[in-house]
């Protein structure tokens, strides 16, 4: 059927107006979405406060839940910080409690730098499997955790699009250290408005910086520093997966009542520091 000129001309504006609305949803879209990420760049950048309280390295209160790792290569024992990622340490202790890391694997570990290990797995690859725990938690990030050596940090997959953000799983990064090089030193001393409390941890006690306010750090190595340093060092293949076994041989939850380290003052340095800070004042002012 031929059209007539007055009818492609109607045609041809109904085109032109969804071309329009197009055009206006998609604009409207990267508002929105520009939006949320710049919500979410506020949110990450007001985590950096000022009165950062180094938390992991304070003694804990003796009903602090503490998990025991039992590995292939030792045992390694960490606090649990409820206060700061409460849904994922309920989450976590839940799943312990159950005996879900029996028998589970460290299935990527970056040897090079002895930097982290990735374990948990049900599968030595890292690969689900059908009695893989899928349950996936919103990040909770805190000023006051950060991803110093012997860091408990949470593994899961990356979400959103203009927001994004690493959930939570039950996958679980150990922490150790990456090289402070002079040159890395310098780099981070250069970075603007950096928290001087927390560069100094850093440099006086080890960890991965670039993970920090990326993963949920819900626990803290006190003990058995030196199996994560083994665990840390073993083989790998080009995928970064141990040529031999590593597993968790078993996971149980205690308190650190029950586990206080032996002379406290070799790992919680941030207590005894304010306990001498106080008593030069008293002597001083004496």
């Amino acid at each position: 059927m031929k059209m007539n000129p007055n009818q492609r001309l109607k045609t041809s504006t109904n085109a032109m107006r969804v071309f329009k609305g197009c055009l206006i949803m998609i604009a409207l879209i990267i508002i929105v979405g520009l939006a949320f990420s710049c919500m979410g760049a506020q949110n990450r950048m007001a985590i950096d406060a000022s009165d950062v309280e180094l938390i992991q390295y304070k003694v804990p209160d003796d009903d602090t839940p503490v998990v025991i790792f039992e590995t292939t290569l030792g045992t390694m024992k960490a606090v649990l910080f409820e206060d700061e990622a409460p849904n994922y340490c309920e989450y976590f202790i839940d799943l312990v409690n159950d005996g879900y890391y029996e028998n589970t694997h460290y299935f990527m570990i970056e040897n090079e730098q002895h930097a982290y290990a990735f374990g948990g797995a049900k599968d030595r690859t890292g690969d689900d499997t059908d009695d893989t725990d899928k349950k996936q938690l919103e990040p909770e990030m805190s000023k006051n955790l950060w991803p110093f050596t012997g860091a408990l940090c949470t593994y899961g997959a990356e979400k959103g699009i203009f927001n994004k953000r690493n959930v939570t799983g039950s996958r679980i990064i150990f922490v150790n250290s990456v090289d402070f090089t002079d040159e890395f030193i310098e780099e981070m001393k250069a970075i603007d408005d950096a928290n001087d409390t927390v560069l100094n941890a850093f440099l006086d006690n080890g960890g991965v910086p670039n993970f920090s306010q990326q993963f949920t750090v819900f626990g803290q190595v006190y003990e058995g520093l030196d199996v994560l340093e083994a665990i840390t060092s073993v083989e790998v293949n080009d995928e970064k997966e141990p040529l031999d076994d590593v597993k968790i041989i078993k996971a149980t939850i205690s308190t650190y009542g029950e586990n206080k380290l032996e002379n406290e003052k070799e790992f919680f340095t941030e207590s005894f520091k304010e306990q001498d800070n106080s008593s030069e004042g008293s002597s001083s002012e004496s």
